[in-house]
Parts: C-alpha cells; structure tokens; sequence
C-alpha cells in the first residue's frame, strides 16, 4: 500500500463520526457519473417580510448609518 494510502487511511480512522458521511459521499462521488446532489440545510431558511427584497437597499443603508 502507498504512503498516501496509509495516510488516507489513518486520516479517516480519526475522523469524528459525524464527519464521516459527507466524506462517505465525497469518495463514493468519485466512482459515480450521476450529477452531485448537495445537502444545502440552511437554503430557505430565512423568513422576512414579502417586501423585505424591495426593501432591503433602505434596510442595509439604515444599518450603516447605525454603525456610524
């Protein structure tokens, strides 16, 4: 077995557990030819106003003034 081998080996014995499956994923990505799919947990997260987008140029000018 290579050096890079023993060391990829070792590096994942000593991964946390819940690092292990998006690593899992990573490797196994490298033998599939299907697209990636990403697990993106904080997409749609955010909640706001309907007209917090239209806003938000005032918003982010009223927080600078803030800050002055």
């Amino acid at each position: 077995m290579s050096v890079m081998r023993e060391e990829l080996h070792h590096l994942v014995d000593c991964l946390p557990e819940e690092k292990v499956a998006p690593l899992l994923r990573l490797v196994r990505d490298q033998f599939d030819e299907r697209p990636v799919v990403r697990d993106l947990p904080f997409i749609g997260t955010l909640e706001a106003e309907p007209d917090f987008a239209e806003r938000s140029e005032e918003i982010l000018r009223s927080e600078d003034n803030h800050s002055l």
